[in-house]
């Protein structure tokens, strides 16, 4: 099975995530809707669908699944959310933010807060990243995403166990590659297993 390939959406168009984790709480979503809104008008973005996803629940997650695919249908290269306690129960924002980079889109939030602070940012087209101390020219989720081959043929990096190890393989066919280079937008990378498993892309060279 060859991968799904997804291209970077546009910056002014978004699909807007909504969660409340319990009945009680459901008020909060005309809050979220309001916030997310305000966002949109005040950055001149278009929000191409909203979806919304309710209970406690962190496997069961429709409208966060339906918004990831909207994303694709819309071209939307945003993923809009009130706040980033609004992604996860727990606060997390990691796994989302790598999940909407994957079909081309940056997560965002209303509020501006629980983003990078922009003093880190991607080797190749400069968006803002977490730090990561191990992984100091690491690629965002979208660049990752386009990575080639020295001829252009598209690549697929991937963990061939639950707990990790490392693959790699022709997007286009399937096709099993040996080697941990790849190209990003001209700019030579390296593709490795994460430390606690995931795939890390790192820039080798500088950005042409």
């Amino acid at each position: 099975m060859t991968a799904r390939r997804f291209k970077r959406g546009s910056p002014e168009r978004a699909v807007a995530y909504v969660r409340v984790s319990t009945d009680a709480a459901c008020a909060s979503a005309q809050e979220q809707r309001q916030a997310i809104e305000a966002w949109s008008s005040r950055e001149r973005v278009e929000i191409a669908s909203w979806h919304e996803d309710r209970g406690e629940d962190t496997t069961a997650r429709p409208g966060f699944t339906a918004a990831l695919e909207g994303l694709t249908l819309a071209g939307a290269g945003l993923l809009a959310v009130a706040s980033e306690d609004r992604i996860s129960i727990v606060g997390i924002s990691g796994p989302y933010r790598f999940a909407a980079g994957e079909r081309g889109a940056r997560l965002v939030t209303a509020d501006g807060r629980g983003m990078p602070d922009g003093t880190h940012r991607c080797p190749i087209c400069g968006d803002p990243l977490e730090l990561w101390p191990r992984h100091p020219r690491v690629v965002c989720g979208l660049c990752k995403h386009e990575a080639t081959d020295e001829g252009g043929r598209p690549l697929e990096f991937f963990n061939t166990t639950f707990d990790g190890g490392f693959g790699a393989r022709y997007a286009d066919t399937g096709e099993p590659r040996d080697g941990h280079a790849c190209v990003i937008r001209g700019v030579r990378c390296r593709a490795d297993e994460a430390r606690f498993g995931g795939i890390v892309i790192e820039a080798i060279d500088e950005t042409p």
